[in-house]
């Protein structure tokens, strides 16, 4: 089990961005049953919202490419308040934001690793290690 962020998954649908081919090993990975990944239940609220207002694609698109997420059949994983509470003590220690530390948190609760491509995140959490720059 492994747990990748919105930035690390997003790079299935944009392929020409730096570290998609590691993302795609990723994918491929999960899809031949190698490697399961788990997200937290925020997580395809966070990607709709990248889609819808930091692209210029049209809606009809944007419902393709977040169709497509949802066939992957992840393991979608609520967080419960205990998981909340310390994702919240997660935030405030390392001065990250509540939805990245609900994907750390994760990890820590599954006892896998997270994988992102956001640098400035792993640069705020790199004493964890759990968490990786993809």
């Amino acid at each position: 089990m492994i747990v990748l962020d919105a930035s690390v998954v997003l790079k299935w649908i944009f392929e020409n961005e730096e570290g998609s081919d590691r993302a795609l090993r990723y994918r491929d990975m999960h899809v031949s049953g190698e490697q399961p990944i788990a997200v937290p239940d925020l997580f395809f609220y966070e990607v709709a919202n990248v889609l819808l207002t930091r692209t210029r694609l049209d809606a009809a698109v944007v419902s393709e490419a977040f169709s497509m997420l949802w066939s992957f059949d992840l393991e979608v994983c609520d967080l419960g308040f205990e998981e909340f509470s310390s994702a919240i003590q997660i935030s405030r220690c390392y001065g990250i934001t509540l939805y990245d530390a609900a994907y750390v948190e994760l990890a820590r609760r599954l006892q896998c690793d997270l994988v992102t491509s956001d640098k400035k995140l792993h640069r705020k959490v790199k004493a964890l290690r759990q968490v990786r720059l993809l």
